[in-house]
């Protein structure tokens, strides 16, 4: 899976990003950090992982990710949760779907055999209110529009 690089970006995951590291640290991909330089106790709880580390340009999720995806140099990328809420297992099904023509792979929590430790009732039917108005207003056979495990291909 080197052609495959995790972007993951992450403000204070001081406890919980060097769990994803060791729960990745097995899989042959590139793994992309990226977080506000301020963000010293995050770095310093990362620093003896073999991943890279970048300093996002500003701030924010949605800047986070635009910096990791414009320093990805492989052919698939994946946003990845900080917090530990993704299965790395599903990234090599994930990966030979995209390889097999197409251009994204979204996992669900609501597929068979998904779910989630945190999910509440709450949040399971505002998610799928989101969802239903994701499938009418972007065409997406999406189910699970909150859950933003994506894997994709760059080329």
């Amino acid at each position: 899976m080197k052609k495959l690089t995790l972007i993951i970006p992450a403000k204070d995951e001081e406890e919980s990003l060097p769990k994803v590291l060791n729960e990745i640290k097995d899989y042959e991909c590139n793994v992309l950090v990226i977080l506000e330089e301020t963000d010293i106790k995050t770095i310093n709880s990362i620093k003896n992982y073999d991943c890279k580390i970048l300093h996002q340009s500003g701030r924010g999720f949605g800047n986070a990710l635009i910096d990791g995806i414009n320093n990805v140099e492989t052919d698939y990328t994946c946003i990845f949760n900080a917090d530990g809420s993704f299965d790395p297992k599903y990234l090599k099904e994930m990966l030979k779907l995209c390889e097999e023509n197409r251009d994204f792979v979204f996992a669900s929590r609501y597929k068979k055999g998904g779910g989630s430790d945190d999910d509440t009732l709450l949040t399971k039917v505002g998610n799928m209110i989101f969802t239903f108005i994701g499938r009418i207003f972007f065409s997406t056979k999406i189910s699970d529009i909150l859950y933003t495990f994506l894997l994709s291909c760059l080329y």
